[in-house]
């Protein structure tokens, strides 16, 4: 590849290499949902009593958005790109929290009849400002990232195809907003193209491409150069070694008389932290009591109406250290769906090599024309809200899994057996039926390592966006 092809490449993806463009977009939305959030908590005390409160009065606290968008800022919730979402979810909350309480205090000072319901209304908006921030702000970062001023390019460093996961990761997550803006690959001879990204040899040549467009993020892939022109060049270099076990984002720097070393922790390990997740399901559970129990009725009496046999499934699954348990679901399946899976084994090869590789069928013959509905919508999974409510599964967790499905699991199945399964999880926000067994154990045992609250929060939040546009489920 040319020096002018490239730049003709480069021109063609990338508008700017600044974040600017994306951390101001991002805080664009962040301020119409702020307005929103305040608008909802006005709009509820309004409708408990009209004379409490003037509902369109909230557009006047406009004038708070320039100082909260400024402790946000400080926060880093801006430029927003490659940022962890529990991190982003508990700054939302925390940042949310502080503003919206100092500004209801400040209203305590004011000499006025109806402050009381004012200050209510704003705390009020702490809990919608939790919810709403992180999700507008991942529906955001999905439009976004379809643009060309989304984002920024990075050069990713390689020896051979160690950065071959990363390459891909960022050329299929553009949401990310790290776009693969060149391949400098130290096993290279001359320049080319991997993945239709310009690849070229460690060299001047190469460099000062770098240079003359002002591209500022590094990211190394087990690069097995002289590093010190990067470090001393790029404003932003990020290290991704290939061997990446622990995949925690709470690590912490030990010293040890001069040797340091990482430490992490096992949140669910801890008694305060399983008492938070047990209140959290239990908090889950109660809130959309009004929402399921209808809708429960309903789905078991169209099950009643349309297929004979029982109207819930119970199938045996490893729970938390292995125990045993019956994983509830509507029945989605004719009555004979055990037999008719020998069958089907025995006669469809094919078929037969599917359910060897991932334990289902992606156009399963046995489900019922009401059973198709339910899986594509996940309604067939609302029973598990009694396992939630019998303690043995929790809202957010590794996916439940058979005896049998173990063995693909290796050893992190006991890693992944110590804590409890959860009705959603890393697996299902990433491609739910769509996603393999490796990365399967891999999402899993990330959630464990990074195991939060504000986790919990963020895929509670992707999983409702996940279930409305239906992917992977089958």
């Amino acid at each position: 590849m040319t020096n002018e092809e490239y730049k003709k490449f480069f021109k063609k993806n990338f508008w700017r290499t600044s974040s600017f463009t994306s951390g101001t977009a991002f805080m664009i939305v962040d301020a119409i949902v702020v307005m929103l959030c305040i608008g909802i908590s006005f709009f509820i005390i309004n409708f408990i009593n009209h004379s409490w409160i003037n509902f369109r009065s909230f557009i006047t606290y406009w004038v708070y958005l320039p100082p909260m968008m400024a402790v946000f800022y400080a926060a880093g919730l801006y430029p927003g790109l490659v940022y962890p979402p529990a991190d982003e979810v508990k700054k939302f909350g925390i940042c949310s929290f502080f503003v919206f309480v100092g500004i209801a205090l400040s209203i305590t000072v004011e000499e006025a009849d109806d402050k009381l319901p004012i200050i209510v209304a704003l705390i009020l908006a702490t809990p919608f400002a939790l919810i709403l921030l992180p999700a507008s702000r991942e529906l955001a970062r999905t439009i976004f990232s379809k643009q060309k001023w989304f984002g920024v390019p990075a050069v990713i460093y390689v020896s051979g195809n160690s950065g071959d996961v990363i390459i891909k990761r960022l050329m299929n997550r553009p949401d990310l907003g790290y776009k693969p803006g060149m391949i400098v690959d130290s096993k290279a001879l001359f320049p080319t193209e991997k993945f239709g990204i310009p690849l070229y040899p460690p060299s001047e040549e190469s460099f000062s491409l770098v240079k003359s467009f002002g591209i500022k993020v590094a990211i190394l892939c087990d690069y097995d150069r002289d590093t010190t022109y990067i470090n001393s060049y790029y404003r932003y270099t990020i290290q991704v070694p290939r061997i990446n076990d622990i995949s925690t984002i709470s690590t912490n720097v030990r010293d040890f008389g001069g040797i340091l070393g990482f430490s992490s922790t096992h949140n669910l390990t801890k008694r305060l932290s399983l008492f938070w997740k047990r209140f959290i399901d239990i908090f889950l559970l109660l809130i959309s009591c009004p929402l399921t129990l209808p809708v429960t009725f309903v789905v078991a009496l169209l099950i009643k109406i349309t297929s004979p046999g029982p109207v819930f499934y119970g199938h045996k699954r490893s729970g938390k250290n292995g125990r045993e348990f019956k994983c509830w679901k509507f029945r989605s399946m004719v009555i004979d769906a055990d037999k008719q899976l020998e069958k089907i084994l025995a006669e469809n090869p094919e078929m037969r090599r599917e359910w060897e590789k991932d334990r289902k069928f992606t156009n399963d013959p046995r489900v019922t024309k009401i059973g198709k509905i339910l899986r594509k919508t996940s309604i067939d999974e609302l029973p598990q809200f009694f396992n939630v409510l019998t303690g043995e599964m929790s809202f957010v967790g590794p996916r439940p899994v058979t005896e049998p499905e173990l063995v693909k699991y290796g050893n992190k199945a006991k890693f992944i057996l110590s804590v409890k399964p959860g009705l959603s999880g890393m697996w299902q926000i990433s491609g739910r039926s769509d996603t393999g067994y490796e990365e399967r154990v891999t999402l899993d045992s990330y959630y464990i390592q990074n195991w939060s609250v504000w986790l919990d929060i963020w895929i509670i939040i992707k999983t409702i966006y996940v279930v409305l546009r239906g992917k992977g489920a089958y």
